[in-house]
């Protein structure tokens, strides 16, 4: 197994496993989920937004189950294996045909063809590929502006990455290729799609990236599609509160114990009082294929949110 497929196929350790690796790490997430609703409130129905999220598909398109309706259809990388122009012109082709209004996507390390600007060529009208770059779709009066990027951390040779950032020398002014990828995000931003996850969030073991954390903590999209890491899949909700920071700081190593004992306080004053934030977003790691080892022998299909 190389390097990139043992960190992607990564399976949930145990508990015990997550307890002895780091006790720190463990009660820190013990503390930040207990009680914690990451499960998005659908918002209510008469003007609601339906997004049917996928990814990782790696040529199961066609093996996957039927994508649900929805208004907005979202592929977040990885729609081939190999990266050649035939896998590229099969997935775009079964992307064309979906009967979604609006269909966006960004390319992943294993879509090779794509980093070829003169294959964008050959993707199908009614398709919308997002590279570092934006749109907006309208649905039902409802104007969202969209960013996609495919950028992840560097591991082997593929394209579209960048060198792993270290957390714990992080600085937002620093000159860094994580922070001119994820910095040239627009702050006003409602739906943020990359391959890879932020640092923290369905990410398995902390493999998410700290700089593309940092960014959408201070845009605060209202959601956020990502894969790349298979055994993430799911969905979080995040509020942003002084809770959720210090959780994150300790995930990345730039807090302590002394950061637990502030978690703690924070998950205090939140059981009582209330977030007090208003402006939530929905993470979604729509890695559509998993499975034990390799194999990648599940077929799990889209995700469906509403915003």
């Amino acid at each position: 197994m190389s390097g990139l497929d043992s960190i992607l196929n990564r399976q949930q350790p145990s508990a015990w496993d997550r307890f002895t690796s780091s006790p720190l790490l463990f009660l820190a997430r013990w503390v930040y989920y207990t009680g914690n609703g990451t499960t998005p409130q659908p918002p209510p129905e008469t003007d609601s937004v339906r997004v049917v999220c996928i990814s990782d598909t790696h040529n199961t398109h066609r093996a996957q189950p039927a994508l649900p309706d929805g208004d907005i259809l979202i592929h977040a990388g990885d729609l081939t294996q190999s990266g050649t122009v035939e896998e590229l012109d099969d997935v775009l082709a079964w992307l064309a045909e979906q009967p979604h209004p609006h269909k966006l996507f960004i390319a992943g390390n294993h879509d090779v063809a794509l980093a070829s600007p003169d294959i964008h060529e050959r993707i199908p009208s009614g398709l919308t590929y997002l590279e570092d770059s934006a749109a907006e779709v309208s649905v039902r009066g409802r104007t969202l502006r969209v960013y996609g990027s495919p950028h992840t951390p560097k591991q082997g040779s593929w394209p579209f990455q960048y060198p792993r950032l270290r957390p714990t020398s992080f600085s937002p002014s620093s000159r860094e290729q994580a922070n001119e990828i994820w910095s040239s995000i627009p702050p006003a931003t409602d739906i943020l799609i990359t391959h890879g996850p932020p640092l923290a969030h369905l990410d398995v073991n902390n493999y998410g990236c700290y700089a593309l954390l940092y960014a959408v903590r201070h845009i605060r999209p209202r959601l956020h599609v990502f894969g790349h890491i298979h055994g993430g899949r799911g969905v979080e909700c995040v509020n942003w509160d002084p809770a959720q920071m210090v959780y994150e700081e300790i995930c990345a190593g730039r807090a302590g114990w002394g950061g637990l004992a502030r978690l703690l306080w924070n998950r205090l004053v939140t059981w009582i009082w209330g977030t007090g934030s208003s402006q939530n977003t929905d993470l979604v790691n729509a890695a559509a294929v998993g499975g034990r080892g390799i194999r990648d022998e599940q077929r799990k299909g889209a995700i469906v949110v509403q915003i």
